[in-house]
């Protein structure tokens, strides 16, 4: 049988090599990281793990008896997606709860893949990414309570069968937009995000729109980018290409957050390291290193942490009332001007 790396953990939880080995040797992780790493390692049967952290998972496990509370997601390469993470895993552990996380293979359509890895333990679910309908349907043959996190632009069969949350996207974005109009004097605009992509994005494309409209601004449609090549997520080499192509560099390019606002510096650096200077570029979540390059990206600020902390309350919730309504739910944000 195949040795498990810290490479293969990395690649089952969606971290980074340098996050997992920080968590299982004493680096400067936040507790739940490290917690969740150790927990997976175990739970793979990572032979390199210290004998006090494998004392410290086992015995969560005969404190935490309640059962299981599964995670499911699809991408974590993020800084956003680490934060949701832990405050998923810290909420999860202060409800008496386990967390278990699974990375759904992109080849299960259906969800019989994962429906057959739940364990009977397993009393709620968190959908951390946006499936498709027939996955989730898939899952919902468990009748299991399910939450959320974000939903697709149409998303009638989504609430039919969990709660959904989302963070505000269209009063932020609209706010952050008319900063940039009315205090950077900025005219002539590009954006870069999946529009169609999911209920979330599509409110802060919205509130750009409607920022746009009330200073009577008229877009160039060239450098309107809301549907990337491969329909699931602006890739940096997408938005490489999309700066190359650009027929001019706009005085501002706003972007659906910011890992794309990210490529996009980094992308016109590249093109025109001037210009990279002087145009005002958007994110959204905060979640930026500081010593990042480019340090004046406005951006607009999520408590993520405390996001990860609804989604639990919601699904535990469900598991001690299934009777309560469905909600749909939306976290306030706060742009950062």
């Amino acid at each position: 049988m195949k040795k498990v790396t810290i490479q293969d953990i990395a690649a089952e939880m969606g971290l980074s090599r340098n996050t997992v080995a920080k968590a299982l040797n004493g680096g400067l992780v936040s507790p739940q990281t490290k917690h969740a790493v150790v927990q997976k390692a175990w739970q793979m049967g990572y032979t390199k793990l210290d004998e006090n952290l494998v004392e410290e998972v086992k015995s969560t496990y005969r404190r935490a008896n309640t059962g299981t509370i599964l995670v499911l997601f699809n991408h974590m390469q993020s800084a956003f997606w680490t934060r949701a993470l832990a405050g998923i895993s810290n909420a999860v552990n202060d409800e008496g709860y386990r967390m278990q996380l699974h990375v759904v293979d992109e080849k299960d359509k259906d969800g019989e893949e994962t429906g057959r890895l739940i364990a009977d333990d397993v009393k709620g679910i968190i959908f951390l990414s946006v499936f498709p309908v027939k996955f989730v349907k898939g899952i919902g043959r468990k009748k299991l309570p399910m939450t959320f996190f974000n939903s697709p632009v149409n998303a009638q069969e989504y609430i039919k069968l969990g709660d959904v949350i989302n963070v505000e996207g269209f009063y932020s974005m609209n706010t952050l937009t008319d900063y940039v109009i009315s205090q950077k004097n900025c005219t002539r605009f590009a954006y870069i995000g999946f529009a169609e992509g999911s209920r979330m994005i599509q409110a802060r494309y919205l509130g750009f729109l409607n920022a746009c409209s009330q200073h009577h601004i008229q877009l160039d449609e060239r450098l309107q980018y809301t549907r990337p090549a491969n329909s699931v997520s602006f890739s940096y080499a997408m938005v490489e290409e999309v700066i190359k192509k650009m027929p001019y560099i706009p005085d501002a390019v706003i972007c659906e957050d910011d890992d794309v606002a990210k490529h996009v510096s980094l992308a016109l650096l590249q093109r025109d390291a001037q210009a990279v200077k002087r145009v005002v570029i958007t994110g959204f979540n905060n979640t930026l290193e500081t010593d990042f390059f480019k340090k004046d990206i406005l951006t607009v600020d999520v408590r993520i942490e405390e996001m990860g902390r609804r989604l639990v309350k919601s699904v535990i919730d469900k598991v001690k009332c299934p009777t309560m309504d469905i909600s749909f739910t939306t976290i306030a944000t706060y742009p950062r001007l």
